[in-house]
């Protein structure tokens, strides 16, 4: 691998983790600006604002492994860069949820 080659490695892995991190940060400021506007009754939290703002995560996701993850002839070196991109944002959302969870139980109390 050239050095050329290698820096432009660097930093796509960099862009790619980059875009994962502000994904996961989304969770929790969303939670808390959404559960803000609730309690000062400018939107009510209704079960599709809710799937909205899960649907809207979900294609967030979606096209960060679109943009993101290096295309591959391989298909099974495809799939293993799925797997992996799947199994990363889910630990990550996990994360975000348990950090909104804290989050709002630190400004808005239980």
């Amino acid at each position: 691998m050239t050095r050329q080659n290698s820096a432009s490695v660097a930093g796509a892995v960099i862009r790619c983790m980059l875009s994962v991190l502000s994904w996961a940060v989304s969770i929790p400021v969303l939670n808390v600006l959404l559960g803000g506007l609730e309690r000062r009754q400018a939107l009510t939290l209704t079960g599709t604002v809710v799937a909205l703002v899960a649907v809207a995560l979900l294609l967030w996701a979606g096209l960060i492994y679109w943009w993101q993850v290096p295309a591959t002839r391989s298909i099974a070196r495809r799939i293993t860069y799925f797997i992996a991109d799947v199994a990363v944002m889910a630990l990550l959302g996990l994360i975000g949820v348990w950090a909104a969870f804290w989050a709002t139980v630190a400004i808005y109390g239980l």
